[in-house]
């Protein structure tokens, strides 16, 4: 068979040295009119002269360009032939006898025309690659500044907290050492992810340059052969480099300073604030549930070892949790880091953010308790006689809250009721949807649900699920202490009894399992989504699973 269009190519002779003046110094023009190579001094001259100051003058490397031409391969099946034709249909370079023995059916052109359009090709793809180049090289100088910005308004605030520091002397010692400990746990993981999201700019960056390279530098002397294989490499590669994928940006945090009050210590030093990421920023791609897709980002054991009752993520990096038993509320990043706790004087159950960024806290009581950014405990309201259970906050500020009965109350955030929804069963687990819909977990015994339903905005029922799997199977109840919703509002549901996590959609009738046995996930019973859409599954053990679709 024929090579891939196999091009030589032949220069014209360009001289070195100026035809004026024989020098070879400054040699840098090129006349195509006289034919003439000029250097830099009788280049003014020729301008000037009236015979020849319209002549066509051009850098001498674009006059050694212009003089190349194409030289046929000799066809390796007829001797003496040279390969000027192109089949389409084959994709090689062809003599006229191949043509009429092989290819007379084919679509063919002339090698010259093929050739042409092959560097057309090629010199859009470099465009292509140069115009990605830049995306990924402002996107890594950027977030280089972002990261620059971000330490720079840490080290104010660290001054700031030695300041305050200073004011109230020894007897806030340990809070002010708290707040630097968790300044440096931020400056930390910020290099860290200033390291995850370099690294492939990085690569992608170093990959363009050397594509880059082989088209400038190679195509002028490579054989067809090469030249094909370099135009397979960018039909195939640059695809890979996708510009339209959104970097998840931090925003650099900033020092609130409290007013100083003898009975609130931390109130007193104040708080680290960390401004709420954009929709539009935080957005991460959906990506549909495939049991064998599912990877683990990290998995640690909380230390008592005790049941996860609630896990409450807040960004993309923490997530508050309840542990059975436990009078203390903890905060843990990705890798089971404990970055903050507060003790309580009751035993939380289920929690959840409000769009103010607070933590609303049920204890199984009728008492509903709010933590607010300056780590206060108070009572947000008590829906006596009912016991407050499962409990969720909509974009629109209503917190819907399960009692174990039938019946789900409504608050604003002020804790007032404005009214009462049927579940036409003992309501569980709840989690509001982004269209304004609720899902609930009906069922008895406080963690045994026999069905999921949504119910809208005008309080009717208008989806439930009772088990259906999209293999064909049915669960006919699932174990769990809370559920959870991601982005897309698809609907998590733990099941200690099977070692599974369902996953619901609205808009299908069948729900499909997130987890395989390779996953090791024993005996899940909480579990919540972050903006990340990472999901954090806790278990009857203390041990969390952090997993990625």
């Amino acid at each position: 068979m024929a090579s891939r269009l196999s091009i030589r190519r032949a220069q014209v002779h360009v001289p070195n040295t100026c035809a004026w003046c024989e020098s070879i110094q400054d040699v840098n023009w090129y006349c195509n009119d006289c034919h003439e190579a000029l250097c830099d001094r009788c280049f003014e001259g020729h301008q000037r002269a009236r015979k020849t100051r319209n002549d066509d003058v051009v850098p001498i490397k674009e006059a050694i360009k212009q003089d190349e031409v194409f030289i046929p391969d000799v066809c390796k099946t007829h001797r003496g032939k040279t390969c000027d034709l192109y089949c389409s249909d084959c994709d090689i370079a062809i003599c006229a006898m191949c043509f009429t023995e092989k290819h007379k059916q084919h679509t063919f052109k002339n090698i010259e025309e093929e050739i042409g359009s092959q560097k057309h090709y090629m010199q859009d793809q470099l465009k292509i690659l140069k115009s990605k180049f830049d995306h990924f090289d402002d996107n890594l100088s950027k977030r280089h500044e972002v990261s620059k910005s971000f330490i720079e308004s840490v080290a104010v605030i660290r001054q700031h907290v030695l300041t305050q520091r200073l004011k109230l002397k020894a007897e806030v010692d340990s809070i002010t050492d708290t707040i630097l400990v968790e300044l440096s746990s931020l400056v930390e993981e910020e290099e860290k992810s200033l390291k995850q999201d370099c690294q492939p700019h990085e690569k992608y960056i170093k990959e363009i340059k050397q594509l880059i390279r082989d088209v400038e530098q190679n195509t002028a002397k490579m054989s067809t052969t090469s030249l094909f294989e370099l135009t397979g490499r960018l039909r195939t590669t640059i695809p890979l480099y996708n510009v339209a994928t959104k970097s998840v940006i931090p925003r650099p945090p900033c020092f609130v300073s409290g007013t100083f009050n003898a009975d609130q210590l931390k109130s007193m030093i104040g708080y680290i604030q960390v401004d709420k990421l954009k929709t539009e920023d935080i957005r991460y791609e959906k990506k549909e549930v495939d049991s064998r897709k599912v990877s683990q980002i990290s998995t640690f054991q909380e230390r008592k070892q005790s049941q996860i009752n609630s896990i409450c993520p807040i960004d993309d990096i923490h997530a508050w949790m309840s542990i059975l038993g436990s009078t203390e509320l903890i905060k843990v990043n990705k890798k089971g880091k404990v970055t903050e706790s507060v003790k309580l004087d009751f035993v939380p159950r289920c929690l959840t953010l409000t769009n103010a960024e607070e933590l609303l806290i049920t204890c199984g009581s009728s008492l509903i308790c709010i933590l607010s950014k300056d780590r206060r405990v108070t009572r947000f309201t008590d829906i006596s006689p009912l016991k407050a259970w499962g409990i969720s906050v909509s974009d629109s500020d209503e917190v819907f809250v399960t009692t174990h009965t039938t019946t789900i109350q409504v608050l604003n955030m002020s804790g007032e009721r404005i009214r009462n929804i049927s579940c036409r069963g003992d309501g569980l687990s709840i989690v509001c949807l982004t269209t304004g819909n609720i899902t609930v977990t009906t069922g008895y015994n406080i963690l045994h649900c026999t069905e999921v339903i949504v119910i809208n905005k005008s309080d009717q029922v208008i989806h439930k699920w009772s088990g259906e799997l999209d293999n064909g199977q049915k669960v006919n109840e699932t174990m769990h202490y809370n559920i959870a919703r991601d982005g897309y509002d698809r609907i998590f549901v733990p099941d200690y009894q099977k070692n599974k996590v369902y996953v619901l959609s609205v808009n299908e009738g069948n729900a499909k399992c997130l987890l395989d046995k390779t996953h090791k996930v024993i005996e899940p019973v909480a579990v919540g989504v972050d903006r990340c859409g990472h999901v954090w599954i806790g278990c009857f053990d203390g041990t969390v699973h952090v997993m990625q679709l």
